[in-house]
């Protein structure tokens, strides 16, 4: 098992036990119970407090002399795992895998998390794949996140496979985002394809890391060569007379071609669209105006300049605390007031002897990982439904929901000090997670600095040498900063697709408006699988390396049925997809993005929800554990006619 595997010599005990000084706690005690087989660590004295918000709860609340207990006998018990002792429970019950997680947590995990348990503590048994037929092929758009997570799976399958890159290297919105401050919100170890540990060296990575360890992962799976950098997809089409996708492209020197597969995965993301607002004069601005998913590498000197930051989103909060120290003055222009949560762990570094033994003991890191997750799970999903019976009065949506309102209002206050007069226009109005939950940096802190103003407006006019704000002020400017977010709901946008019949799918999705079953498939579409689709991101928490993993485990459970019933085409049947989307549809009109009065870059021009996913992360586990060929039209590869899933 992979939770099993050891260096081939032991380490240092010095340098374990160091490591072990640095290490968590509550996951120390969840590997003493598979080291040693004992259940003590998760009973009496050991059992940890309650894990909370967002925290690692390092020392799981416990008394300095029990702590050292625990770090004393996973020394003891690590060092003889090195030295090749086994373990003594390697695959443990379903029981007490949850009972260990809910101990560790403080909370009553359901049972019917123990699939997920059980896979990321990769414990559950391999899929066996059928082999491809002779010459199939499969084109990946994009090397970015989504693209290489395809890629590893089809590797493993044994699936040819190239991918086309319009940019001339890898990494998607990580290549793309080198602004100041620009990091991950998800931990690092959450952040991290399951199949791809990596030794990170803080507990939130900052962008460039996160681009080194794309690059790390295509190195390792030899994922290069299969890349053609600098080519474009115009359009793709379905050929319905071969049964294969045809996929018009250009390179960077304008030249075109067309590329045949069998099948094409979308992995453009949607945060590749850089959204501007039209404002008059901004042509005749003299100084650099960058958006933050354009930033410079070098160049951009903002030393003792007047700086104007439009956003206070994700991007923005990110930015004003990296740059607060060197500008002459920072003007930041808000629309709406965002909720931000404590970061505990901002920046910190993860010490060098505790990265190595997250890469020596996968026992350990696959722990630490899932206790992590729980954090970033289902937790929230409670907070974010809406009671008809709770009287919020449009600033909270139920009792849990207006806890986190009171606890997040304190956490704010405290922050500002003595700028109190700054709260009126960054408390929200609306309740929490109504938009995207900020974790904080610094933001607030940085508000309220003497040379930094807040301005709760809007840029209505940009001038050679200042931006005019709706509330009648000229505020200086040398420089202005774009943080402004992504086009998100145009999905695809602009590359051309061409169904069955000639179909559109951007006039299928009447422009804004996309729609796929599991956020992966469309009717009319056969072979074509959209990862990180419309309603796949998920609101309350998880990563979305998850999500991709998910979605390439239910494409790689259908291409194996496809292979062992010498299937040529799927296409998601039109009821199957209509009914799946009208319970998207159902459910989100009940949950906190569809509450009267609250705006999120989530909706589309017609107020429906195109990136959230409404469903808890343990529903969407079992809708793509297994696909289901009856959900699909068929087309066997040696008939011509199209025929019903399952039929001879």
């Amino acid at each position: 098992m992979v939770n099993e595997a050891r260096p081939a010599t032991a380490p240092d005990t010095a340098w374990l036990a160091t490591a072990i000084e640095s290490a968590n706690v509550p996951t120390l005690a969840c590997i003493l119970v598979q080291l040693t087989g004992e259940r003590r660590w998760i009973e009496g004295a050991y059992i940890p407090t309650r894990t909370r918000g967002l925290e690692d709860n390092d020392d799981g609340g416990l008394p300095e002399p029990v702590q050292q207990e625990i770090k004393a006998a996973a020394l003891e018990a690590l060092t003889a795992w090195f030295a090749g002792r086994p373990l003594a429970l390697p695959n443990p019950s379903d029981e007490l895998l949850l009972e260990m997680m809910s101990v560790t947590l403080g909370e009553t995990i359901p049972s019917e998390y123990a699939s997920i348990v059980r896979h990321e503590l990769q414990l559950s048994p391999a899929a066996e794949l059928t082999a491809p037929p002779p010459g199939f092929r499969a084109l990946i758009v994009g090397a970015g996140i989504s693209g290489l997570c395809a890629a590893v799976q089809f590797a493993a399958a044994g699936i040819e496979y190239a991918i086309v890159e319009r940019r001339d290297a890898l990494g998607g919105v990580w290549f793309d985002n080198r602004y100041p401050g620009a990091a991950c919100d998800v931990p690092s170890h959450l952040y991290s394809f399951s199949f791809a540990p990596y030794p990170w060296s803080r507990y939130f990575a900052g962008s460039r890391e996160i681009h080194r360890y794309l690059e790390y992962v295509a190195d390792k799976f030899d994922i290069r060569r299969h890349i053609r950098f600098g080519v474009e997809v115009i359009e793709a089409r379905f050929d319905e007379a071969t049964s294969t996708w045809q996929a018009d492209v250009q390179t960077a020197d304008g030249s075109r071609e067309t590329l045949s597969a069998n099948i094409v995965i979308s992995g453009v993301g949607a945060f590749n669209k850089p959204r501007i607002p039209e404002v008059p004069g901004l042509e005749r601005f003299t100084g650099p105006s960058v958006h933050t998913a354009r930033y410079p590498d070098v160049g951009l000197d903002l030393k003792g300049r007047n700086v104007v930051l439009v956003g206070n989103g994700a991007s923005a909060m990110q930015v004003a605390p990296a740059i607060v120290d060197e500008v002459g003055s920072l003007t930041i222009v808000q629309r709406t007031p965002q909720w931000v949560a404590p970061f505990p762990k901002f920046q910190q570094p993860i010490p060098e002897p505790l990265q190595d033994l997250l890469q020596a003991v996968p026992l350990y890191r696959l722990w630490y990982r899932l206790r992590l997750s729980w954090a970033f799970n289902d937790k929230l999903y409670d907070a974010l439904q809406q009671d008809p019976q709770w009287q919020g009065e449009g600033r909270s949506i139920n009792a849990i929901n207006d806890a986190h309102r009171r606890h997040l209002t304190g956490y704010i206050k405290a922050q500002l000090g003595e700028r109190q007069d700054l709260l009126p226009d960054v408390l929200p109005a609306y309740p929490p997670f109504g938009k995207r939950m900020l974790l904080d940096n610094g933001w607030f802190r940085a508000l309220t600095r003497d040379h930094v103003r807040h301005v709760n407006s809007a840029v209505v006019e940009v001038r050679p040498h200042s931006v005019i704000t709706s509330d009648g002020a000229e505020n200086p400017a040398d420089v202005i900063i774009w943080a402004t977010g992504f086009d998100v709901v145009n999905l695809l946008a602009p590359m051309k697709i061409t169904g069955i019949g000639g179909r559109d799918i951007h006039e299928d999705w009447d422009g804004d408006d996309a729609r796929a079953y599991l956020g992966t498939v469309v009717p009319g579409y056969p072979n074509l699988f959209c990862l990180y689709g419309p309603n796949t991101q998920f609101g309350h928490g998880g990563s979305l390396i998850t999500v991709l993993e998910r979605q390439m485990h239910y494409v790689m459970s259908l291409l194996e049925q496809m292979f062992a019933h010498k299937i040529a085409t799927v296409d998601v049947r039109q009821d199957v997809h209509d009914t799946y989307n009208a319970e998207v549809d159902r459910i989100h009109g009940q949950m906190i993005w569809t509450y009267p009065g609250v705006e999120n870059y989530c909706q589309n021009s017609k107020g429906r929800i195109v990136v959230n996913n409404p469903f808890r992360i343990i529903e969407v586990w079992e809708m793509t554990e297994k696909a289901n060929l009856a959900d699909f039209v068929c087309t066997p590869i040696a008939a011509g006619a199209a025929t019903s899933a399952g039929a001879e």
